[in-house]
């Protein structure tokens, strides 16, 4: 049963601005971005950290692109992008490559099931990230567009390094990019 404090419904409209952004404004075509992001980073070029509950349901994950690597960079990731940009306005694909590079250990996802929430799950994965980043002497970063996320990426050991207030042609969004030394 879901605790009285939990609101269950269904999303229609993302109101994420970064997805307002790289959709240019179409959130019908988010699903393709998320399939096409999580399937480059899960095959050809990063590492996905997933938790399970005792039933075998994920209720969390991570996504990780290590440095040197860019998100679609490769004919065989740019394949798994083909599906979104196939459907994004020509303003919006313009738009999208603009996208920024980064020499970091980048955590492009860090989700963790509202039920499952302040239990340590999202910081013993991120452990398991900074295993791997101190091991090849990678600085960690992620960035969010959520006021909410600040408190959980400072408490996950990340510093903040800057604010910005980004823009684009479907929306403006704002933009807190952290940081984690190994």
């Amino acid at each position: 049963m879901t605790p009285p404090s939990i609101t269950i419904q269904k999303l229609d409209i993302p109101t994420d601005p970064l997805a307002i952004a790289l959709t240019g404004g179409d959130l019908r075509i988010l699903p393709y971005l998320i399939r096409a992001m999580v399937g480059a980073i899960a095959f050809t070029c990063g590492e996905i950290y997933a938790a399970f509950n005792q039933d075998g349901v994920m209720v969390g994950f991570q996504g990780w692109v290590p440095p040197g690597q860019l998100l679609f960079s490769t004919d065989e990731q740019r394949s798994r992008l083909k599906d979104f940009i196939e459907r994004q306005s020509e303003k919006a694909q313009k738009y999208l490559q603009k996208a920024c590079e980064l020499n970091t250990y980048w955590c492009n996802f860090n989700f963790v099931a509202a039920e499952y929430q302040q239990q340590g799950i999202s910081k013993a994965m991120m452990d398991l990230a900074y295993e791997k980043a101190a091991a090849n002497k990678w600085t960690m970063a992620l960035a969010t567009t959520n006021v909410r996320n600040i408190a959980i990426s400072n408490h996950l050991d990340f510093e903040l390094v800057g604010y910005r207030n980004m823009s684009s042609p479907f929306i403006d969004w704002p933009a807190w990019i952290y940081v984690r030394k190994t």
